[in-house]
């Protein structure tokens, strides 16, 4: 299909959406490239995974992402505690978005492999994650992530790597 063929069938497609469906391709646009204006800005949607969680973006810079997860009844075990699996979510979302703050334009990430270890239960509250790239390689990127309470407790700690993946020439 042609670029111009391409171009028509998008702006049709979007013409079709409203203004907060919009937003949203808008958001998740950001995921495909780094430079695009206004896309994945702090509290923005970041795909429906994420709201699904509960899980918000409050900001990624120069390698450091910050995200949160509000704790809401749907996420609990049976036990009443927080799924592992929820904050698993919110810290690759959090490496990730550290990750592609980095990246020029056309290259994207993608998850290689993240170590987690959960040092405290939580019951409710708002848990935030904060990433940071530690090295940045030509191919891969490795990450730290911390994750607290509302009180600043250190709920689980993650290491990531990232692979970089370069547009096909």
């Amino acid at each position: 299909m042609p670029d111009e063929a391409l171009r028509r069938q998008l702006d049709q497609a979007i013409e079709r959406l409203d203004d907060a469906q919009r937003q949203r391709l808008l958001d998740w646009a950001g995921s495909i490239s780094a430079n695009i204006e206004n896309a994945r800005s702090p509290g923005a949607s970041i795909g429906p995974l994420a709201d699904y969680l509960h899980i918000s973006n409050g900001g990624t810079t120069d390698g450091q992402a910050t995200y949160f997860l509000d704790v809401v009844p749907e996420l609990l075990n049976p036990h009443g505690v927080l799924h592992g699996g929820a904050v698993y979510v919110m810290v690759d979302y959090s490496m990730g978005g550290a990750t592609m703050s980095v990246l020029p334009p056309g290259e994207i990430c993608a998850t290689i492999e993240i170590k987690i270890s959960y040092l405290a239960g939580v019951r409710g509250g708002t848990l935030t994650c904060t990433t940071n790239i530690i090295k940045r390689g030509k191919s891969v990127v490795f990450l730290e992530s911390k994750v607290t309470d509302a009180g600043g407790t250190i709920v689980a700690a993650a290491t990531g790597s990232f692979a970089i993946i370069r547009p096909s020439a």
